[in-house]
């Protein structure tokens, strides 16, 4: 049975407004769709059959948008009543997960990944979490993750003034249902800098994916994935 998949998709998108607007990000079209339908069109693609949208920001136009989209998979729809940040927003939206695993993925991210192979890989480890790498050639405008040869996280390094290759966080996670009780939080928190660095030595697991990665968080970004992302669709 494949896992419940939590989306953050409420994000202010500020970097992005000059391209979308001030409307929410993760509706910015790639040729004729939304960049978060072709997200959920590829997990479906593998299996995916529930969604948790965390909405915020723009909530109203992304509910319009999927609540009747589709029929083969179920959109459901967390909702933040203020803003949660990325950590707060995901572990608000897992409260409607029902399966023993689920995966968390950042909206405005893709990355062509084997989502079979993660979760095997993830319970194989006996993993709480497991996070989705890949290296960079140019890894400056990025934190970056170390991790032992058996794959368990040992450290977050903050962005680097050099220029050289690293590994780097693709804003998609396997994650326990009950991972959030390893780390006490307040209702408002990052994921990446609240959360990650605390869940190291707690059965933290990187899994390598040898494929590009794309956001769309800057125009230049979502200019590039105009041109590449519909190769990359799977």
């Amino acid at each position: 049975m494949f896992p419940d998949v939590v989306i953050l998709a409420g994000g202010l998108g500020k970097r992005l407004q000059s391209v979308t607007g001030g409307a929410q990000k993760v509706l910015a079209k790639i040729g004729d769709q939304p960049f978060l339908e072709i997200l959920i069109d590829y997990i479906a693609s593998q299996g995916g059959r529930r969604f948790i949208l965390c909405v915020g920001h723009g909530s109203d136009a992304v509910e319009d948008y999927f609540k009747n989209k589709y029929r083969d998979r179920e959109i459901i729809f967390s909702r933040e009543e203020a803003p949660l940040g990325t950590g707060g927003a995901i572990k608000q939206g897992s409260r409607h997960v029902k399966t023993d695993l689920f995966l968390a993925l950042n909206g405005d991210c893709f990355c062509v990944v084997d989502y079979k192979h993660l979760i095997a890989d993830h319970k194989k480890n006996k993993a709480q979490a497991t996070l989705a790498v890949t290296s960079v050639p140019d890894a400056r405008e990025y934190g970056t993750i170390d991790f032992g040869p058996g794959g368990e996280i040992r450290a977050f390094k903050e962005k680097q003034p050099e220029n050289k290759s690293d590994y780097i966080n693709t804003g998609t996670y396997c994650f326990d249902r009950n991972v959030f009780s390893l780390v006490d939080t307040p209702d408002k928190f990052s994921i990446e800098y609240d959360f990650f660095p605390h869940l190291v030595g707690k059965d933290f697991y990187a899994f390598v994916v040898e494929n590009r990665f794309i956001d769309i968080g800057t125009p230049e970004r979502y200019s590039w994935a105009q041109e590449h992302l519909k190769t990359l669709k799977g």
